[in-house]
């Protein structure tokens, strides 16, 4: 945790100065640093400019040789000199007028001082100020912003996570996730742990391995945008209950056991492609929302909240092959809450347009903490079996996405897969090894049409199963069906019925 330090300047009025005046008035004009101090000047001391500009302004992104020379430097001019070049160095198009690395670098301090500040304590000092400064963004954001009580003297106040993923750092994993922590429920996060996710396997994270990460797009405009400018917006909505239809949204839940506890929640989000709006930029369409979601319980409190960002490019045959197709949106929610009746809000913004989408559920948490017999819900996919065979390796636990694309709607004779998990078998007292069967019918207007013979599964020690099977829908004309799954534990003699529906088109 980063602590404050007392200083004559405070860092925003530093920025301004910088950024209100630009560097002729604080520098010279002076070419390259090119070589060592030489040791035959008399050293002078840094001035208080020099100071703050190695201890706040650049203290997350010089390197220690870079640091070690520049307090070597014999006097101010070789100083400004050095600045100059440190700044010139990492300019990511030298051709154009502006310093693209320099202006987001400024911008996300002055990012994390409004949006991570506390009284007496600026928001790039802090755990999340640290991380938004060096990585940027994160592309999703999970509140957990009900507070528990692990034993009557220790206190878990209000969580934030951080996923960060596909970042153009080759040092850097592809996966990475931040927790961090309001252990004094004051409103300062402090970072509980760094996690690198690679293939289904955590591992803590080396926060020193962390670099400054810029990524110099086609739009720059667009990748220096504040990801949290909407949210203030969105949750005017939640209060309001105004209703908006401009983007529709058709949201799915379905319910998964997660870990410690928790409900695993995989849902999947429809929004037309016609309702966004896209933007032209050098011969690429794209398009921006910003997402937000919140559980509620019967009094309207909120207990978690989870934001994302979504930005996508396509070429003009791309765009215009999706106009009467849907985008689909995945994501989770870890529930950590009691199997009681709740309430999902969910809102969209359009980044380009402004134009808002709302839509409301409400949602019953299953029960998943008993030692009784249970089954979770269904994933469809058109996904080929390679495909998905492939991605179930690389998830230890429940997947959060076990398919690219999850949907109700098949073609006739397109291959139909299925995924689901069964929790509490029962084990045997010799071999401790459990004994799933499963029987699969589909019905059409209530009557049963195809019986698939009783499967045994694989034997395994392990309580809690996954399924996954698939087939070929052929000879099924259009219409409505309905697949339904029979579960039998073969030691206990208890089974399990349930049903999913879907669609055949042409």
């Amino acid at each position: 945790m980063l602590r404050p330090k007392s200083h004559g300047w405070r860092f925003p009025l530093l920025i301004i100065f910088l950024l209100g005046f630009g560097d002729s008035l604080l520098l010279p004009s002076y070419g390259p640093y090119s070589g060592q101090p030489q040791s035959e000047k008399k050293t002078e001391p840094p001035s208080e400019y020099s100071r703050q500009w190695l201890e706040e302004v650049v203290s997350y992104i010089i390197t220690a040789e870079e640091k070690k020379i520049f307090l070597r430097l014999p006097n101010e001019v070789e100083r400004g000199k050095f600045i100059e070049n440190f700044w010139r160095k990492r300019d990511p198009n030298p051709k154009t007028s502006e310093n693209e690395f320099k202006l987001e670098y400024y911008k996300r301090i002055a990012l994390s001082n409004k949006l991570f500040g506390q009284a007496g304590f600026e928001g790039w000092r802090t755990d999340r100020g640290r991380i938004f400064i060096l990585l940027g963004p994160p592309h999703e954001v999970r509140r957990d912003l009900n507070p528990t009580r692990s034993s009557m003297t220790t206190f878990q106040g209000p969580s934030e996570t951080w996923d960060y993923w596909n970042l153009q750092n080759p040092r850097l994993p592809y996966n990475m996730e931040f927790v961090f922590v309001d252990k004094l429920g004051t409103g300062n996060y402090s970072l509980e742990k760094g996690i690198n996710l690679e293939r289904g396997m955590s591992s803590p994270l080396d926060l020193s391995s962390l670099s400054f990460h810029f990524d110099y797009l086609e739009n720059v405009a667009e990748a220096m945008r504040n990801p949290f400018e909407n949210l203030d917006k969105l949750r005017g909505i939640v209060t309001t209950q105004v209703s908006y239809s401009s983007i529709p949204l058709k949201p799915e839940l379905f319910y998964f056991k997660g870990l410690e506890k928790a409900v695993h929640v995989p849902l999947v989000v429809e929004i037309p492609y016609s309702a966004l709006t896209q933007k032209n930029i050098e011969d690429k369409y794209y398009f921006s929302l910003t997402l937000l979601l919140n559980i509620q319980n019967s009094a309207g409190q909120v207990l978690f909240e989870k934001s994302k960002d979504i930005n996508s490019k396509h070429t003009l045959a791309e765009w215009n092959s999706l106009k009467d197709e849907s985008f689909q949106l995945q994501t989770s929610l870890s529930l950590s809450l009691e199997p009681e009746t709740y309430k999902l809000q969910l809102l969209a913004v359009d980044n380009y347009s402004g134009k808002v989408g709302y839509a409301q559920q409400v949602i019953h948490l299953p029960d998943f903490k008993t030692a009784e017999l249970r089954l979770s819900d269904f994933l469809l996919s058109p996904q080929t079996n390679e495909e998905r065979k492939s991605e179930l390796q690389e998830n230890s636990q429940a997947p959060e996405r076990p398919f690219r694309e999850i949907r109700r709607t098949f073609r006739s004779g397109e291959e139909l897969n299925i995924y689901f998990e069964v929790y509490n078998l029962t084990l045997d007292e010799g071999k401790e090894l459990n004994d799933l069967n499963v029987e699969y019918s589909f019905l059409k207007d209530g009557k049963s049409l195809v019986r698939v013979p009783r499967k045994k599964m694989n034997p395994s020690k392990e309580k809690d199963c996954r399924v996954q099977t698939s087939f070929r829908l052929k000879n099924f004309d259009p219409g409505s069906y309905t697949l339904e799954v029979k579960i039998i534990d073969g030691h206990s003699g208890q089974s399990l019925t349930k049903g999913v529906e879907f669609i055949v088109i042409r």
